[in-house]
């Protein structure tokens, strides 16, 4: 049995071709949009990451230090009880020796703390120094009198026998004529920075973790590898003046690297986090290929089937009515046909007796139902002002009337400042209820046209229809000064760290909030309460 395929006609051909062609030309030109904005996204994702890590690192670093560093102040002032002027009279050597084992207690992360006095003597627990041996010449004890008043940066070094990473401070102290009586040392292990420093990211093999002194000479890294000098590459940038951000793209021998970095200056220590661009750039290429193969294959698909399907439903009345008036110009009269116009009026009133006052109310009762879901899907539950969902939806719709009416529209995002250590020293209820204040406070502060949103976390959003960025400056201002006036929980004083920007034919939504976000982080950066335009 032979399969008889119906021939197209030369209509269905042409209008095959032309839907065809058509979407052909609308797959390939929206496949090229979602491709470059998937590859953007997928950088910009990479990034974060990196500098999310990278600030993580540095954060734990800084706290890993702090109690070190709080000893050695404590220890060489006036504070702690002890008169060094008198350290080699035995009741006095005792109670140096108890403050330190104290402070060794205290604070498990220290090995040794101990004291080296101007006549090159030294005071420490469980350990007597030769008689030969001169604490002045020391190099803790020159690092300390070259930072003086400070405390000495962070020499990193590993124990001769254990290998182990330890990390030194020291601090010189003086007598009431500003003689320098000696310096207090701390020598502490760094497993916990080495761990942190060790650790890999499964999405980002390449990820490498390190700390450069302000010269640019490696002081820590995981790799035994990894040659004790200066990392070049990297360093040059570094050490640049004109350098304003936390980023770095440059070229190590045959790679091209991203990093970010942290400056930690009270340690005179550089946080790097690096990666090879060839491990982000690659799998995005890869998910971008093979997603558009698969999406132009079966948008091709569809549109041939839907293609040949709404020739043939259009085509079909135009062959019978040409039959139909062949057989009437031919005499054949007998023949009876039903037309679309006919099939659609009975569809029609189909549809019209299935309309009933039952349906219609259920249907109003599940419109006020999505209404109430809509309502909550788009409010942030703690600060009841719209969530980041509902912020997106109003950017998008502000765009879309810019390009539509030429209507401008400037968008701040701000954030509160050290709000970490309000829930740390608080607790997390004190910190939702400085949210929830400063919600209200704003959006008392605000226009009734103007949106305020939760952004995420600490961060919030404001969109300021109809604005031009001399006016948001001002609506800034406005809110400054209403925070500032507002008496918040636990009489703490808020402040915020602003970025804003209008809106403009060269942004996109995505590029928009990533250079709103930068203002913010560089407003943080110039010393936070700050607006950065």
């Amino acid at each position: 049995m032979k399969l008889h395929i119906k021939p197209l006609s030369t209509l269905e051909r042409q209008i095959f071709v032309i839907t065809t062609s058509v979407a052909l030309i609308a797959i390939v030109l929206i496949s090229i949009s979602v491709a470059a904005i998937f590859y953007k996204q997928g950088i910009e994702n990479a990034e974060s990451v990196l500098r999310n890590k990278n600030r993580f690192i540095a954060t734990q670093i800084q706290g890993y230090v702090a109690p070190l560093r709080q000893a050695l102040e404590y220890s060489s002032s006036t504070r702690s009880g002890l008169n060094h002027l008198h350290h080699g009279e035995p009741e006095t050597q005792e109670q140096i020796l108890q403050l330190f084992q104290v402070l060794q207690n205290t604070i498990p992360n220290i090995n040794f703390i101990f004291a080296g006095y101007a006549d090159g003597s030294l005071l420490i627990n469980n350990y007597t120094p030769p008689n030969d041996f001169d604490s002045t010449i020391r190099p803790w004890y020159q690092a300390a009198l070259k930072t003086y008043p400070r405390i000495s940066d962070g020499l990193p070094y590993q124990e001769i026998k254990s290998k182990e990473w330890m990390v030194s401070f020291s601090k010189a102290f003086t007598d009431d004529q500003q003689e320098v009586l000696g310096v207090i040392s701390i020598d502490a292990s760094m497993d916990a920075i080495m761990k942190a420093l060790a650790t890999q990211d499964t999405r980002y093999p390449t990820i490498y973790n390190f700390v450069l002194d302000q010269q640019g000479m490696i002081l820590i890294h995981a790799d035994t590898a990894l040659p004790e000098s200066v990392h070049q590459s990297i360093a040059t940038q570094l050490s640049s003046s004109e350098l304003s951000t936390d980023k770095l793209n440059y070229r190590d021998g045959d790679k091209q690297r991203l990093a970010h970095y942290h400056r930690i200056d009270e340690l005179g220590w550089i946080v790097v986090t690096e990666v090879d661009i060839a491990d982000i750039r690659d799998p995005i290429i890869r998910t971008i290929a093979s997603s558009l193969v698969f999406v132009i294959l079966a948008s091709l698909m569809t549109t041939w089937l839907l293609s040949l399907g709404l020739s043939r439903y259009l085509i079909t009345p135009l062959i019978k009515l040409h039959k139909r008036v062949q057989e009437i110009t031919e005499g054949k009269d007998d023949t009876h046909y039903r037309f679309p116009n006919n099939e659609i009026g009975m569809i029609s009133t189909a549809i019209e007796k299935l309309t009933e006052k039952a349906l219609v109310q259920k249907n109003i009762e599940l419109n006020e139902k999505n209404q109430l879901l809509n309502t909550l899907s788009h409010t942030d539950q703690l600060t009841s002002i719209a969530n980041r969902r509902r912020m997106l939806e109003i950017l998008n719709k502000e765009i879309s009337r810019y390009y539509r009416d030429q209507q401008p529209f400037s968008v701040l995002m701000f954030d509160i400042d050290y709000f970490k250590r309000i829930n740390d020293t608080f607790g997390h209820e004190a910190g939702d209820q400085v949210l929830i204040q400063l919600a209200q406070v704003v959006k008392n502060s605000i226009r009734e046209s103007d949106t305020l949103g939760r952004w995420g976390g600490e961060e919030f959003l404001l969109i300021c229809p109809g604005t031009r960025l001399k006016n948001a400056e001002q609506i800034a201002e406005k809110i400054f000064t209403a925070i500032h006036q507002h008496s918040f929980p636990k009489k703490l004083q808020i402040t915020i760290s602003l970025g804003l920007s209008e809106f403009t034919a060269t942004h996109s939504p995505e590029t928009l909030l990533v250079e709103i976000d930068q203002k913010m982080y560089r407003a943080k950066q110039a010393g936070r309460n700050r607006i950065q335009i």
